[in-house]
């Protein structure tokens, strides 16, 4: 026998049954700097409910990035003159060092309370920017599966109304205000913000029509 391979044997550690299991691979989270973003609340001293010392707690702001739609908290500047609804470049906070680095993605339920109040009116007046993005969803929308449309995925679009746009779309929509004219649809945009807080709420959704939140996990 090989006497190199009798010491290494010998020189072993013994098998203890406790073996290491490496962590779970957890993605870093980041805005990229061409990304829109809008503050929905400042927390100049952390959450309430963050049991480290006060010393330790990082000022945070939530927001969210259009148009991938996405929640996030991010550490922010208290000396600078940074306002909840303030919307600009991700870049551009940052260069103004208002905004720093990601802390983490969030959720609907890990809005505080301000947050919850501001984003659907938040929502409704931004997707007016992307308009033309949502237009196109209104013409080129596709069954999902044989017994499910896209377009029943938005908050008070059932069978009806559904045949309704089919029809209506041989001619292509081209604003939300034409929607709302040659269908029954009266607020396109404040149901796209429906649907898309109910895609940040996660719970019970399996399909995922405009924010890339389960797509950055």
């Amino acid at each position: 026998m090989d006497p190199r391979r009798s010491r290494d044997r010998r020189n072993r550690r013994p098998y203890n049954g406790s073996y290491r299991r490496k962590k779970p691979y957890k993605k870093k989270q980041f805005i990229k700097r061409e990304r829109e973003v809008i503050i929905l609340d400042l927390l100049p001293h952390g959450h309430l409910d963050d049991t480290k010392p006060s010393w330790a707690k990082k000022p945070l702001a939530q927001v969210l990035t259009f148009p991938d739609f996405v929640l996030y908290e991010v550490e922010f500047n208290r000396e600078s003159d940074i306002k909840v609804q303030e919307k600009d470049i991700y870049e551009n906070f940052l260069n103004n060092n208002k905004l720093g680095k990601v802390l983490r993605k969030i959720d609907y339920d890990d809005l505080t309370n301000t947050s919850k109040a501001l984003i659907q009116p938040l929502l409704e007046k931004e997707i007016q920017n992307y308009e033309e993005m949502f237009i196109t969803f209104f013409n080129k929308s596709t069954s999902i599966t044989p017994r499910l449309h896209a377009l029943k995925l938005i908050p008070g679009i059932g069978q009806k109304h559904m045949w309704e746009i089919l029809e209506s779309r041989k001619v292509e929509f081209v604003t939300f205000q034409d929607i709302s004219d040659r269908t029954s649809i009266s607020n396109p945009a404040k149901q796209i913000a429906l649907r898309i807080i109910k895609e940040l709420q996660r719970e019970g959704i399996k399909y995922y029509l405009f924010s890339k939140t389960k797509r950055y996990e």
